[in-house]
């Protein structure tokens, strides 16, 4: 049977499975699904729990007409017979809980501002949890309920704003012990400070998390860790880090706190490792030192929806640690030893692990994605990475019935002779001896990357005839610490040479593009380098910026980052004493240059890129006469192609693939 092409309306049918957690009992697992809900015009998601041999059954399910529902974050109690996870169906996020033979689920928590992450105490008798603010009960009066409250902002904070959270309120995150019996909640945390990612050591007597008190954090959020006693109701200072932290995990002897991170301060790019401190002399080592990759999934995509979050998981004999990295274009699992020994990959390659959970020392649970998959269930022999057993296969009649082109990998070499990686997808119904228009992308970041996942906007371009061209020039993630760092101070530069040099490869190498008829687009940092582009280059019939920049001196002042972004991407610039430097490396400053076709898509609530590039882009275009469109999306950040609205997301892409479908010949 011949499939049909795939649409942005597809969009719809995908299902996106997420986060799995293996029970202690090792005989089951709980994962999340996410689906679309077309009417409510957002994402729901339920908790599904498998027997490790087939897609199993759902564990939670809740209609409410009022709301979008999402049941998230499963976590199985110590010994296995209990479910816990967050929903909002009653508001705000609350703790439910399951019994591991189902039934009805049962909200534990019932905090009027809801709760945060959580995690479970070794004995089962307590929960740490994550809760912004003084805790508000039910029970307790609104003393200003019956006052008029002013809609006026006040702001006295540098960092005041984040991207998809608006403007920070002036309360902060704590931690509190919930005690499963008495329902009761104890505040662990004070001050006018931030603290998450709780874990607990082995014998539950101590609470680690992360958190700064530095009083220079609103410049340089350099976080550290704590330990509280919780017998002795005592908190100290664990570990002050000197970059970033994420995942603290501590090993199942108690000896050992590891965490992923960094140690180059805020202002750094580059790796990030797999640290480990000894819990009694708080020695500290970086087991990944001599591994020349970064920790974590940094693989973007589009049709990818995995609430789980990055770990580090320890083997039953805190000997090994487990976690994933970037490698090129893949997303592999690797184990490394207390001595600092990274093993080889033990997933499999042109796939991406978005998480994982461990079954025993020679077994995981796997979410892999593929260029032809959004990610599902797998079990995988750590002992042999060819050994992937399927699980689920939610989108199986999706994948029937549509086409997905298949990437052709391939490398190149630039302009100064450093390797660059690319991929490239045919257009349907390819046929040898015919041209067929090429399509540009260029990924955000810059340290992010493109790589093996499933592209539905890049599928749709391919759909619609389309060549699709896609590479990780330098400051991408996957190729060592030089690589991504060689963007710092170079922006436009050598990045620049990188991602033509990849369209001069495909010119030649690939005999079917039309070289008449080229197309580039990007988003954020490539939508940067788009602008970038046009402003140099006439060799693209027209080209499409999404959530871009043209101004890095509005830009320092505007976005959520910007007064920081600004100085450590571009070698430490001075708002003041490089305003010339800041201008020159602008688009803005150079948009006589441009005569491109531009279609301007941006977000209107984007605190990343703030709304103001895109209204300076589109009107310095428009005054010079270029041909130019600015579509605003409302009620939109920055995050609008990967977890928008659906309906937004469709017509974006309508949008763009429409721009380049009028400039055809």
């Amino acid at each position: 049977m011949t499939k049909r092409p795939i649409t942005p309306e597809d969009l719809y049918h995908f299902k996106f499975v997420g986060d799995p957690q293996v029970a202690p009992t090792k005989d089951k697992a709980a994962y999340v699904l996410t689906h679309i809900d077309k009417e409510k015009d957002g994402y729901t998601s339920s908790i599904y729990v498998t027997d490790l041999k087939d897609s199993g059954r759902q564990f939670t399910s809740y209609y409410s007409k009022d709301r979008i529902v999402k049941d998230t974050s499963p976590k199985w109690s110590p010994d296995g017979s209990l479910l816990a996870f967050l929903s909002n169906r009653s508001g705000k996020n609350q703790i439910w809980l399951l019994h591991n033979n189902g039934g009805e689920a049962v909200q534990l928590t019932d905090v009027k501002q809801g709760v945060g992450d959580f995690v479970w105490s070794p004995d089962g008798k307590q929960l740490a949890l994550t809760i912004t603010g003084e805790l508000k009960l039910p029970s307790d009066k609104d003393e200003n309920q019956k006052e008029e409250k002013s809609d006026v902002k006040v702001i006295s904070r540098l960092r005041y704003k984040g991207d998809g959270v608006g403007i920070y309120n002036a309360d902060r995150k704590h931690l509190y012990l919930f005690d499963l019996e008495t329902k009761s909640y104890m505040k662990i945390t004070e001050g006018d400070h931030d603290f998450s990612q709780a874990c607990f050591s082995p014998d539950g007597q101590s609470l680690f998390y992360v958190g700064t008190k530095a009083e220079d954090k609103e410049w340089g959020y350099l976080p550290a860790i704590w330990k509280y006693n919780i017998t002795a109701k005592v908190e100290t200072l664990f570990y002050q880090g000197k970059g970033y932290i994420f995942a603290p995990s501590v090993s199942p002897d108690g000896k050992w706190l590891a965490f992923a991170g960094h140690t180059r301060g805020e202002r750094q790019q580059g790796n990030t490792n797999v640290l480990l401190l000894s819990i009694e002399t708080e020695k500290q080592m970086n087991l990944t030192e001599g591994f020349d990759y970064t920790v974590g999934n940094l693989v973007g995509v589009d049709a990818k929806y995995d609430t789980g979050e990055e770990r580090l998981i320890w083997d039953s004999s805190s000997s090994y640690l487990y976690f994933t990295a970037t490698v090129g274009g893949d997303c592999q699992l690797f184990k490394v030893d207390l001595e600092g020994q990274v093993s080889k990959a033990l997933s499999p390659s042109v796939a991406s692990v978005t998480s994982f959970s461990l079954i025993n020392d020679h077994q995981a649970v796997l979410v892999l994605a593929t260029p032809h998959s959004t990610g599902d269930l797998v079990t995988h022999d750590l002992t042999n990475k060819k050994k992937v057993v399927s699980i689920t296969d939610w989108n199986q009649e999706l994948y029937k019935e549509v086409h997905l082109s298949t990437p052709e990998n391939f490398h190149y070499k630039s302009t100064d002779g450093q390797e660059i990686e690319g991929w490239i997808l045919k257009p349907l119904g390819f046929e040898d001896g015919k041209k067929y228009p090429m399509i540009l992308q260029i990924h955000g970041g810059p340290a992010t990357a493109y790589g093996n996942g499933l592209h539905h906007e890049m599928q749709v371009m391919a759909s619609k005839g389309y060549a699709v061209l896609y590479t990780n020039p330098r400051g991408s993630q996957g190729y060592g610490h030089d690589f991504v760092n060689a963007v710092i101070g170079d922006y436009g530069g050598m990045d620049y040479e990188d991602i033509m040099a990849g369209v001069d490869y495909s010119l030649k190498t690939f005999p079917y593009i039309d070289h008449n008829q080229l197309f580039v687009t990007g988003g954020s940092y490539g939508g940067y380098m788009t602008n970038v582009i046009v402003t140099r280059t006439n060799r693209f019939k027209a080209a499409v910026t999404q959530r871009s920049i043209c101004n890095w001196h509005s830009f320092y002042g505007t976005s959520d980052i910007g007064f920081y972004f600004t100085d450590w991407q571009h070698g430490h610039a001075d708002l003041w004493e490089d305003a010339e430097r800041l201008l020159q490396l602008s688009p803005l400053h150079h948009a006589r240059n441009v005569k491109t076709p531009t279609l301007i898509l941006h977000s209107e609530e984007d605190l990343r890129c703030p709304m103001e590039q895109a209204e300076q882009w589109y009107v310095a275009l428009k005054r010079l006469g270029v041909e130019t469109k600015l579509v605003r999306f409302p009620d939109e950040n920055h995050n609008l192609s990967r977890s928008g609205k659906p309906k937004h997301r469709i017509e974006r892409l309508e949008h763009l693939i429409g721009w380049f479908d009028e400039r055809l010949s």
